[in-house]
């Protein structure tokens, strides 16, 4: 038995409906800035489902196009054209699957990711929202209207980190101006995990995926020893083969969708020599070959 959520634009003034909202002032391109936000823009033309997709970072999703299903923890929650956002806390595993629009354009998104630093310092900043955000044992995905303060906080993120001119310390405020805004509206991300092997390796890995890792030269870059960073990952449930193929997995996905590289380039640039063998990884994990995406 799952609970279904579907988001629809409610009747109230600064509700957008899909002409008048336009995403169109940005041009697709991936933005990032080290340790604070990370943001994509994903699109594919085929239909596309994904079991046990773990979110490594608290994420905010819309989509621009099509539709996106998600269950997780027994939860079913819809995502369509721009009429709803999703916030989803570090840690969530969902399945999904992606449906381009009827009309044979492809499916788009915006996937924005938040570092642990920057959550923290907000929550340092903004001490009375500290306890609001809850000491989760579960990691939550939280859906609502995209409504105009949220549309206009957004925006104004987007087109700052689209400015390279603009310093960290500024693009922080505007980060920290969205999540009060979430805050107004009772919308809080958990504080990330950082306790434990499991999150250290995980970003580790997730800032170098292209490397030729082993659990011997992971283990030397977080001080232990290979048998210690086994035990350990053991303990906390995890495993550090599946760990790296997850996220080099993960890399490659969002790189077939987020840029026109060849398929040598995705591969190099998520630890494989060999395309083939990259191919023969992320159909195992997705279900189609990597060309069929695109």
């Amino acid at each position: 038995m799952t609970r279904e959520s579907r988001l629809i634009v409610p009747d109230e003034p600064d509700a957008m409906s899909n002409e008048s909202l336009s995403w169109s002032d940005y041009d697709g391109s991936s933005l990032s800035r080290d340790n604070l936000v990370s943001v994509a823009y994903p699109q594919l033309r085929v239909r596309q489902s994904t079991p046990s997709f773990c979110f490594f970072e608290p994420t905010v999703l819309i989509v621009l196009a099509g539709r996106i299903e998600f269950l997780t923890s027994g939860e079913s929650h819809t995502l369509a054209d721009t009429a709803g956002v999703g916030f989803i806390d570090q840690g969530v595993i969902a399945d999904y699957t992606k449906f381009p629009p009827d009309n044979g354009s492809p499916f788009r998104s915006l996937f924005l990711t938040f570092s642990a630093d920057v959550l923290e310092s907000f929550y340092q900043f903004s001490q009375s929202h500290l306890s609001l955000s809850g000491d989760r044992k579960k990691p939550k995905f939280t859906a609502t209207a995209l409504n105009g303060a949220l549309r206009e906080s957004l925006q104004t993120l987007l087109k700052n980190l689209a400015q390279s001119n603009l310093s960290d310390a500024r693009i922080r405020l505007r980060i920290f101006d969205l999540l009060l805004v979430l805050a107004e509206q009772n919308i809080h991300f958990a504080l990330p995990r950082r306790q434990g092997v499991l999150p250290r390796l995980s970003h580790l890995l997730r800032v170098s995926p292209e490397t030729d890792w082993t659990a011997r030269s992971a283990g030397e870059a977080l001080a232990m020893s290979e048998s210690t960073l086994r035990r350990r990952l053991r303990e906390e449930g995890g495993s550090f083969e599946k760990l790296l193929v997850d996220i080099r997995m993960h890399h490659g996905l969002m790189l077939i969708q987020t840029t026109r590289w060849n398929m040598a380039q995705v591969a190099d640039a998520c630890g494989y020599k060999s395309v083939s063998r990259f191919a023969e990884r992320f159909t195992q994990r997705f279900g189609l070959p990597p060309s069929r995406l695109r």
